[in-house]
């Protein structure tokens, strides 16, 4: 088998998928689950994407070490166990994981998937040539990574690794040169999952069928289909039709309207994401800079206390959630004395004023030295998302902040640094999205990745996170404590510390944290489905999932 076949096939929770093609399945009796995607995936190379979409596509091909399961547990798939101490699979000092594969693993097209393949993935990942905007964590932390026999492989770090369920794997490449604009990371077809991607008709859909090679067998829903509906009254339109069996990504605001569906249920489950307003203080050094008055931290805490999130929540999530000051919101390792800053436009005037910015011209928008108020405000065109950013926009005008709206397909927004990306350049001044916050401990993807100093992008770093251009050398080694610490108090100390940080610098504007919700026909399915985080994968119980009709 070629590298790049290797590569993109095998998988783990953040891996791609590449090769030789199936023969489609084409029989009109296989039982076949229509999904909604308020998004079209931009890529089948989950390292490329930072779209939950595009994870959650590749997620249906691709294999992960262990999942993570609805009760936050961890079950082997490729794995023959998950490595503990206890069973000499990590370390006593957890600066080492070996890891044996099952036997017999095979991809999707009968050829064997073994060690080598692993070891391969990880190779790839440490490669800074490939530019990757995801996984850089895992890159940075390994030292060496060592084939024992065709089963086993071992992982050895530069510090310790106390949390098996962030070491789940990654991809593999043809040996030279960079794999970023490979054909294959938007045509895939050879997998490692419970399916594999026959047909991508863009715009529209995508065909999956299932994988007979599967590590946990073969699925009874020979057929999934992805449509995309930017539109979400559309996407609602065709599930109350039944012409969708299953709709990810339910908005807080339209939980009542899915709840007065005949024959459509929901199901919630902890998903760790917070929608945020991220602040563009990035400056010269770090192309593209935002606004000059972001760089006041007066200026960014007035932009929090001009904002009823409150109301927003009450007025267009149906008072289904909460607002927080906290991006460990809703987990085990949220800081109880946080509090919420509460809504104070008076307070917003008053540091707005401190800091400079007064409407000098009198046109009703605050300036100062010649230069307007005016903040670009970007988010994606799904339309909860824009319904948000017009009354965001209303209260920030309320204040003397103008605002320029633009909404962007995800793929653009979400893009990379070399298909000039929204977030990743830089053209904004605030982005308005989710990141994922702590899910099974308090090593917090959006502090150590998307909040790094390290991070930042740039064109000899086009991989890198940090799109807010905002550096806490305090918080970064908070960050590294909670990754590496073998003591939970010191971790959840350092966890208070990081939350203490990002309310007082406020690099973010934390909106409300968003459960999973997920919409299904109860008339399609024999029992209500098992879902996971789609911070982990929500595809976990699919070989269960069971259709009738």
């Amino acid at each position: 088998m070629s590298n790049l076949r290797k590569f993109l096939g095998i998988a783990v929770v953040l891996a791609m998928a590449l090769g030789l093609a199936l023969t489609p399945v084409t029989a009109q009796d296989v039982p076949t689950l229509t999904v909604g995607f308020a998004q079209e995936p931009d890529t089948m190379n989950g390292f490329y994407s930072s779209m939950a979409f595009a994870q959650w596509a590749n997620d249906l091909v691709q294999a992960s070490l262990w999942d993570v399961t609805d009760t936050l547990e961890m079950v082997p798939v490729l794995a023959a166990e998950v490595p503990t101490v206890e069973n000499g699979g990590i370390s006593e000092d957890y600066m080492s994981y070996t890891i044996r594969l099952k036997d017999g693993l095979m991809w999707s097209d009968g050829t064997p998937l073994t060690a080598e393949d692993l070891v391969f993935t990880f190779t790839v990942l440490e490669d800074p040539a490939n530019n990757f905007l995801q996984g850089t964590a895992i890159a940075d932390a390994v030292e060496t990574i060592e084939l024992i026999d065709p089963l086993t492989f071992r992982l050895t770090f530069n510090s310790p690794k106390p949390f098996p369920e962030d070491i789940a794997g990654s991809p593999v490449y043809e040996a030279e040169g960079s794999i970023e604009f490979a054909p294959e990371n938007q045509d895939p077809t050879v997998f490692s999952g419970p399916y594999v991607l026959t047909e991508w008709r863009r715009g529209e859909q995508m065909t999956f069928e299932a994988n007979p090679n599967y590590a946990l067998g073969q699925p009874s829903i020979g057929r999934i289909v992805l449509r995309f509906f930017p539109d979400t009254d559309s996407q609602y339109a065709a599930l109350e039709a039944g012409q969708l069996d299953f709709v990810p990504n339910v908005s807080e605001g339209d939980k009542p309207r899915i709840g007065a569906m005949e024959n459509v249920s929901m199901v919630t489950v902890f998903g760790g994401y917070i929608e945020s307003l991220w602040l563009n203080v990035r400056t010269e050094d770090i192309p593209r800079a935002g606004h000059p008055a972001l760089q006041d931290v007066n200026v960014r805490q007035a932009i929090r206390y001009a904002i009823d999130r409150q109301e927003i929540v009450n007025t267009l999530l149906a008072g289904t959630t909460s607002p927080t000051d906290s991006i460990y919101s809703s987990s085990p390792f949220e800081n109880p004395d946080l509090g919420v800053t509460e809504y104070n436009p008076d307070e917003a005037n008053r540091l707005l004023d401190e800091a400079g910015w007064v409407d000098s011209n009198g046109d009703g928008t605050r300036d100062r030295d010649g230069v307007e108020l005016v903040l670009r405000y970007s988010t994606t065109n799904a339309g909860w998302r824009v319904n948000i950013q017009q009354v965001v926009a209303q209260y920030l005008n309320a204040v003397g902040i103008g605002t320029v709206l633009e909404a962007y397909p995800a793929s653009e927004f979400f893009g990379s640094w070399a298909n000039s990306g929204i977030n990743a350049v830089g053209e904004y001044d605030i982005a308005q999205y989710a990141n994922n916050t702590a899910l099974t401990n308090p090593a917090n993807v959006t502090v150590y990745e998307a909040l790094n100093c390290d991070q930042f992008p740039t064109e000899a770093n086009q991989g890198g996170q940090n799109f807010t251009g905002f550096c806490s050398p305090e918080m970064d080694a908070a960050a590294q404590v909670t990754l590496t610490s073998l003591d939970p108090a010191e971790r959840l100390e350092a966890a208070f510390t990081i939350q203490t940080i990002m309310r007082d610098n406020a690099p973010l504007i934390n909106l409300f944290p968003r459960g999973d919700n997920y919409a299904y026909r109860s008339d399609r399915f024999a029992s209500e489905p098992r879902i996971g985080s789609g911070v982990g994968n929500q595809w976990f119980d699919i070989l269960n999932w069971q259709l009738v009709g």
